[in-house]
């Protein structure tokens, strides 16, 4: 479970909200991927969700970088591709859960 600091940042908690209604190892589950997502890329969540989206100029900023750093944080699990995808979708709902939202990851049987 990741610390009592990481988890009063206001973007976690507004995440957090939205796995309420999940089981306690699930919703400890997705806190700690979110937790070592955001070791991965050496920012702070509410920094994470202040950068991928200019409030001035009203468009995203950092949305690819953002979407792919999920896909390759991702991928340095040794599992399923569809593990995978399951962990870079913990990512995306963090944004969504912030009022961002990053690109959609295709999964492999959807690819031409």
């Amino acid at each position: 479970m990741p610390d009592a600091e990481f988890l009063a940042k206001t973007s976690v908690t507004r995440y957090a909200r939205t796995l309420d209604d999940l089981p306690a190892a699930d919703r400890e589950r997705r806190l700690q991927t979110l937790a070592d997502f955001a070791r991965y890329v050496s920012r702070d969540p509410d920094v994470m969700i202040g950068e991928v989206f200019d409030e001035q100029t009203r468009k995203y900023r950092k949305r690819g970088f953002y979407t792919d750093k999920a896909r390759e944080f991702a991928a340095t699990y040794d599992e399923p591709r569809n593990a995978q995808l399951w962990r870079s979708n913990i990512i995306r709902a963090f944004f969504i859960a912030n009022g961002r939202r990053l690109l959609p990851e295709v999964p492999d049987w959807m690819r031409s």
